[in-house]
């Protein structure tokens, strides 16, 4: 019989896969409820063409690992770092208040077993961010309450994983019986039972285990895949591969001590954080190769388990109830508590609580666990699905609700090392230097690189092999990397074009250096770009390596022109940590040049009152001259050619905010008037 085939149980798992989140949004449902529902029609409860001890649970189990590798390769650790305060608050509460809520409810009402009633707690503590897509349609993904949401739902799924590794490394629990009227179906939850740990033999005890478990997968993991990145693993293949590696050796670490597999692959995200770029091509292939195939199997494979008659029954709909009822009221009161205590509105306090209450994976993930050792019985995870339901209709109603009251917060630009725009045309630079240059600025963001070439279509071909080499290089320093060969009308076109496409956050120029006279009567590309480009811009002429970052600050009267001397110092302090060079900042005022580096050890502050030629006597040959670009048009015109003519063999780039980098003066002085030029001292 074909029934039962690993060929015909991979065709129903992937059609389930296809087609079970399309039917389910047609009725307004979550795409994962279609899949579990899917598992439950062609399991072993209706249709039976999946089995429960089969391909489909090896998957599944594979599923879960990866669900929460992505969760933790994925964390934003910088947003979480920017409202820290808001959002440990808030975490802590979000899992404090259902937490105990739920184990104070389950240990009175049904007299389970603690750590029983602890693992159901945990289950409703955490969350899923299934409404986030409605506060990105809104435009609110700065707000300050919603990436409290976003980074206090990772505080509380590390405090539900917490009480996950403490309960599965656990060896007996023993549980009471219930009395009326929970007794039934759901009465057999706190049966007396002899649970086993989900490792009958641990290696170490959990007091070893975690430590061990921490140190290897936040400390010896990165180093290890950094080496490998670096050494070996150029590839993306190779890349790809390594990672699923690493997040198999997380969940092997935490096995060893007894505790569960999911948290060792979660840690090991965590710890590949900084190596795995958000916007980067490795990060696609593994969120492609998650939510393909590995975290839909996961969700079909819980379905397996749930026979549809019992989720009509009474018994389950009314512990629905309850667990909707725990996380609609706990993280509601810790929402209201975080607002008070942080001054946030109404609407803030509204869209943080809504945002919080989805339940899916995570829980599911939790749950799966706790009936696979025998903690409670399938009515918990039946009763579950039904609380995922409502809960998901609660979140995406609430939160649009909300958002729709919340004002549209200030953009801030994203660190200017997010994803770099690269252009490796030959024009003076050395092109290894320009990379290193590039990627020294990427590195502390975690940032992609993107080199490109706009090309002639008879040049494609040439073009290529220059961006495949530019590539090559980038990942052999251990950054992800992604080349683009782009034919357009003309260069400046072609590049503001990929800034359109993508979400770029700073775009790096190969300039020839300062010629003023043959700027002001011919203009030149960079300007081109410059002008017109939305976000900051950089033109830099590398011909070595640098052994210090000079950098000089200018005029920071106007607004503009701190803005521009502030990404100045951002690229010479990413640029000094590469080469572990020193830093010199030359300033007109040496308060703002101390306020700008604070936080940077031994830099060295030289105050000037205007352009000297001191400035430029004391460049050495292997110096990094950074300048924001309102200095070249601050200068007068004697200075402007001595200038020109002092740095024609040293290393300099040029930076500017958005709409804000000229190279020359004569053809851009006057829309750069027009805009933004005011005389040196007098107020916008």
């Amino acid at each position: 019989m074909i029934v039962g085939t690993v060929e015909a149980t991979f065709l129903v798992l992937l059609v389930v896969i296809i087609f079970g989140p399309v039917l389910a949004e047609r009725v307004n449902v979550p795409g994962i409820i279609g899949l579990i529902f899917g598992g439950m029609l062609f399991g072993p409860f209706v249709i039976d063409w999946l089995e429960v001890d089969g391909l489909v649970t090896d998957l599944g189990a594979v599923g879960i690992l990866y669900l929460m590798f992505l969760a933790g390769a994925s964390f934003d650790i910088r947003a979480f770092n920017e409202g820290r305060n808001t959002a440990i608050a808030y975490g802590l509460l979000g899992f404090i208040v259902p937490f105990l809520l739920t184990v104070a409810v389950v240990l009175i009402f049904f007299d389970s077993g603690i750590l029983a009633a602890a693992l159901i707690g945990a289950m409703w503590a955490s969350n899923t961010l299934v409404a986030y897509p409605e506060v990105q349609a809104a435009g609110l993904q700065n707000n300050r309450a919603v990436s409290a949401a976003v980074s206090a739902g990772v505080v509380a799924d590390l405090l539900s994983l917490t009480v996950l590794a403490v309960a599965t490394a656990t060896a007996v629990i023993e549980i009471e019986s219930v009395p009326e009227p929970f007794e039934g179906a759901f009465g057999d939850l706190a049966r007396n039972a002899v649970i086993e740990p989900s490792t009958p033999d641990p290696t170490f005890p959990i007091w070893v285990a975690l430590p061990l478990l921490g140190g290897f997968c936040l400390w010896l993991l990165p180093r290890i895949t950094e080496a490998f990145f670096v050494r070996v693993g150029h590839s993306r293949m190779q890349r790809f591969v390594f990672a699923l590696a690493g997040m198999a050796a997380g969940a092997t670490v935490a096995i060893l001590g007894g505790v569960e597999g999911l948290i060792g692959a979660f840690l090991a995200g965590l710890g590949m954080n900084r190596l795995v770029p958000s916007r980067g091509p490795l990060m696609e292939r593994l969120e492609f190769v998650g939510a393909a195939i590995f975290v839909p199997t996961f969700l079909v494979s819980i379905g397996l388990n749930i026979d549809p008659a019992v989720l009509v029954d009474p018994e389950t709909l009314l512990l629905g109830l309850m667990f909707t009822m725990f996380v609609l009221v706990g993280k509601s009161v810790a929402a209201l508590i975080t607002g008070l205590i942080f001054k946030l509105s109404f609407s803030e306090i509204g869209v943080m609580s809504s945002l919080s209450l989805g339940q899916a994976a995570s829980t599911l993930a939790i749950a799966q666990v706790g009936l696979s050792l025998g903690m409670f019985e399938q009515i918990v995870v039946n009763a579950s699905v039904i609380a995922i339901v409502a809960t998901a209709l609660l979140t995406s109603y609430g939160t649009r609700y909300f958002a729709r009251r919340v004002p549209m917060p200030h953009l801030d630009q994203a660190p200017i090392g997010n994803n770099i725009l690269l252009d490796i045309r030959s024009n003076g630079s050395d092109l290894d230097t320009l990379i290193a240059l590039t990627a020294a600025i990427a590195n502390p963001d975690d940032g992609l690189v993107v080199p490109y070439e706009i090309a002639d279509p008879g040049q494609l071909g040439v073009a290529r092999m220059v961006v495949n080499h530019a590539v090559e290089v980038i990942t052999a320093k251990g950054l992800d990397s992604d080349g683009v060969v782009r034919v357009d009308d003309s260069f400046s076109d072609g590049t503001l074009h990929l800034v359109e496409e993508n979400e770029v956050s700073l775009v790096m120029l190969s300039w020839a250096g300062p010629h003023f006279a043959a700027d002001y009567l011919l203009g030149n590309d960079i300007d081109g770009v410059g002008e017109r480009c939305p976000v900051p811009t950089m033109a830099a002429r590398v011909l070595r390596q640098w052994n210090r970052v000079v950098v000089v600050l200018g005029d920071t009267s106007t607004d503009w022109r701190l803005e521009d001397a502030q990404l100045a110092v951002a690229a010479g302090t990413r640029l000094r940590k590469s080469a572990t060079a020193p830093l010199l900042v030359i300033a007109q005022d040496r308060k703002v040049a101390e306020e700008l580096t604070h936080g940077h050890d031994d830099v060295e502050i030289i105050v000037e009152d205007s352009y000297e030629q001191s400035t430029v006597d004391r460049l050495l040959p292997d110096d990094m001259l950074i300048l924001p670009a309102h200095l070249l048009h601050d200068l007068p015109p004697r200075a402007s050619w001595r200038l020109a003519k002092s740095l024609e063999a040293v290393n300099i780039g040029v930076v500017a905010g958005p709409h804000r980098l000229s190279v020359s003066k004569g053809l851009t002085r006057k829309p750069l008037a027009n805009a933004l030029w005011q005389p040196t001292g007098t107020p916008e």
